[in-house]
């Protein structure tokens, strides 16, 4: 059976989880374990919206997260909420 084709919306998703948890890894061990399973738990928490009636609230979730993904990479960061 092939794999199910993903949406430009959920293919954006699944980049900003990537790379969130990659700039995590940038810090220190502490608030790397931190921040990654915050970065889950966001992720886990919103995983049952529908990409086609909450377009609105995925979009503005994922303009969140890219804002997140800004922060994280700053090397200055020490952790993130």
């Amino acid at each position: 059976m092939a794999p199910a084709r993903l949406s430009g919306l959920a293919k954006q998703v699944l980049s900003l989880h990537r790379s969130l948890l990659r700039a995590a890894r940038s810090k220190d061990a502490t608030a790397r374990a931190a921040i990654s399973r915050q970065i889950r738990d966001d992720f886990e928490r919103h995983a049952r919206l529908d990409p086609r009636k909450d377009v609105l609230l995925v979009e503005h979730l994922i303009r969140a997260g890219n804002k997140k993904l800004a922060m994280l990479r700053d090397p200055n960061v020490v952790g993130a909420r």
